[in-house]
């Protein structure tokens, strides 16, 4: 099943990142930061140290 087109998850990202009031890692995908940011997946013990005090935050909708 394909995913949702790259432009569709850039507008994704673009509404999570000012939700969160900052951007996440660059290197996070898409995909896996949709997914963690709205609480449909678990946050690795890297992902949250790397959005430090603003993985308390999530899910940033539900």
């Amino acid at each position: 099943m394909p995913g949702p087109p790259p432009g569709a998850l850039a507008a994704v990202r673009a509404t999570l990142d000012g939700l969160l009031d900052r951007p996440a890692p660059r290197e996070w995908e898409d995909t896996r930061y949709a997914l963690v940011a709205t609480g449909r997946a678990p946050l690795t013990p890297a992902e949250r140290a790397a959005l430090g005090p603003h993985a308390d935050r999530r899910p940033l909708f539900s």
